[in-house]
């Protein structure tokens, strides 16, 4: 009897003993789960942070080889001869017209009108100036004028304010392109000019009358012959 109780409190003693172990072992297991959980997590998270990076590089090495080839097919393009068919090129000038060509390129439509019409007119002007400054050194009266560059300046002066003041202008030709250039649309315009040569003669044939330092000793009949002979070249 003495010998059963004392195995009781033997028994007694050791669950007290073991109860704090077990709980301490079981709370081990939880907070080991717990990180190999974490980790899990942490790993799935770098492999999809990295596969993401993969599919980027994919996509980036895509658009480079994409930009390449159309680079080295833009470039064997302008390198092959082509027949080019420019729009107004069969609006020259005639006996009777002076016409001059032009054209503009910017990225909206309109300013690209704009920048070849006053292209155009200038160089309207100066075909005219350029000839009748000619003609002003061969009959001009006054010796007022002793530098060509002052006065071939007087004279497109002149010039510029009989074709717009004056006569007018009228567009024989016009025509709207576009085309892309790094990625851009571009709008190119090409037009022509053209001005009556008799309306032009008598009204610049008046204005050179008028101004003392070009006034020119000649009749108009003679001005018109040699002004026709300067644009049939």
């Amino acid at each position: 009897m003495k010998k059963n109780i004392l195995f009781l409190i033997a028994v007694f003693m050791l669950s007290i003993v073991a109860t704090p172990v077990a709980a301490q072992s079981r709370k081990d297991k939880k907070e080991a789960k717990k990180a190999e959980w974490e980790m899990e997590q942490q790993r799935k998270k770098e492999e999809a942070e990295l596969l993401h990076q993969m599919r980027m590089d994919s996509i980036r090495n895509a658009q480079k080889r994409a930009a390449e080839k159309a680079e080295r097919e833009a470039i064997n393009e302008a390198a092959q001869e082509t027949d080019l068919n420019v729009p107004c090129m069969e609006f020259e000038s005639t006996a009777d017209l002076i016409r001059a060509h032009a054209t503009g390129e910017d990225l909206d439509q309109q300013m690209a009108v704009e920048i070849a019409r006053s292209a155009a007119l200038d160089e309207l002007t100066s075909q005219i100036s350029t000839a009748v400054n000619s003609l002003v050194n061969r009959y001009r009266k006054s010796s007022k004028i002793n530098d060509s560059r002052e006065s071939l300046n007087r004279t497109q002066g002149m010039t510029t304010n009989v074709v717009n003041q004056t006569t007018g202008y009228r567009i024989a030709c016009r025509k709207t392109t576009t085309f892309i250039e790094k990625g851009r649309r571009i709008f190119k315009h090409y037009i022509v000019v053209e001005v009556s040569k008799e309306e032009l003669l008598e009204a610049v044939y008046q204005g050179l009358q008028e101004d003392e330092e070009l006034k020119i000793d000649a009749s108009y009949q003679n001005f018109k012959e040699e002004f026709d002979k300067v644009f049939s070249n």
